[in-house]
């Protein structure tokens, strides 16, 4: 690892760094969380095998490879003999889920919430564990970090369905992640949505009324104390707006880094315009990155899986191309952004398995 760190960027170097970082913190947690008996063993073993290979995976897809032995600095032949397919199929299976989603899941189970404030506190304390430092000795963030978080409900505040914005490294990368989760991960209506805002830039169906959204721009400690300013004015621009439940959140979570309120983007407000946004105003930013990018899909379509009576009450709009034939394009993308990293899918493309 030092070699390997040495030798390249800073860039690359801050990467495998919060590969390593983020793994043994996630590892810690869930270890503590299964001894403690708020997880059982089987699940704990299952989220550990699911994170690890997505992280190995993210080495494979980085240019240049970062080698698991690279990432895994502590312990690398214990883990190889205890779990030698995902050493294996890190190259050749790809991984359902970012690795900051597959915390937010782990967090939702092991606290037994989904109570926003619970769930939220737990992952910024997470978060602020995850900081690597840099050679020069300064904190700077973690890349698998998500910079947005999101939290969705039905007509109900107490009952949250949790999404994270993509986080990983490379605009390649991040492309190949969104086409993954609308291929195999998120509910197929969601999925429909990114795939027709992506060709007409307009909106896939209608909710019914009484769907809510709130996101937040997560920092950990350091990364608040550097963003102090932008922080501060962020805060007092969103003040004009309706944002009681947003802010309150925010101002109990201060203490273990800080979560900003943000209003959904432009692509958000141009996929799901009828939801309730908190806070929300009649300008939206750019998107930045392509739809799909956003915490808000993740989020919306946990509550799609959780609520068949709203799917059922989904009014969809009609467009020349079916979600077959657009989903099907979105499949052909990810076989070539594969192509670009180099990955070897060989006759067809396989997923990861973490029951196995």
């Amino acid at each position: 690892m030092v070699n390997f760190v040495e030798a390249n960027t800073r860039q690359v170097q801050i990467f495998a760094k919060s590969e390593t970082q983020f793994f043994y913190k996630f590892l810690h947690f869930i270890a503590t969380s299964v001894r403690e008996r708020r997880l059982n063993g089987d699940r704990g073993r299952a989220y550990i095998k699911e994170m690890l290979h997505v992280i190995l995976f993210y080495g494979q897809i980085n240019l240049p490879i970062i080698k698991p032995e690279e990432i895994l600095t502590e312990n690398f032949q214990t883990f190889l003999q205890k779990y030698p397919d995902v050493f294996q199929e890190c190259k050749t299976h790809l991984p359902t889920r970012p690795p900051y989603t597959v915390l937010l899941d782990a967090i939702v189970e092991i606290k037994g919430t989904r109570n926003a404030e619970d769930v939220l506190r737990c992952l910024l304390d997470l978060t602020d564990k995850m900081d690597v430092t840099n050679d020069e000795g300064k904190q700077c963030g973690n890349v698998l970090v998500s910079t947005v978080i999101s939290c969705c409900n039905f007509n109900d505040v107490t009952t949250n369905y949790f999404g994270a914005s993509v986080s990983c490294m490379g605009w390649k990368q991040r492309k190949a992640m969104i086409n993954i989760l609308c291929c195999k991960t998120w509910h197929k209506d969601i999925s429909w949505a990114v795939c027709v805002g992506n060709t007409y830039n307009e909106k896939a169906f209608t909710f019914p009324a009484g769907v809510c959204s709130m996101a937040f721009n997560i920092y950990s400690s350091a990364k608040a104390t550097e963003q102090k300013q932008r922080i501060e004015r962020a805060k007092a621009r969103l003040q004009r707006f309706q944002m009681i439940r947003s802010r309150n959140i925010a101002n109990i979570l201060e203490p273990f880094g800080t979560l900003v309120p943000r209003e959904p983007c432009k692509y958000c407000f141009i996929m799901f315009p009828d939801i309730c946004f908190d806070p929300s105003s009649h300008s939206h930013n750019a998107g930045k990155w392509e739809y799909g990018n956003c915490a808000e899909c993740e989020s919306l379509s946990q509550l799609l899986y959780s609520d068949e009576n709203i799917v059922q009450r989904l009014k969809r709009e009609t467009f020349t191309k079916t979600p077959e034939v657009l989903l099907n394009e979105k499949y052909n993308q990810l076989k070539e952004y594969l192509e670009k990293l180099n990955f070897n899918f060989g006759n067809r493309i396989l997923y990861y398995n973490n029951q196995a």
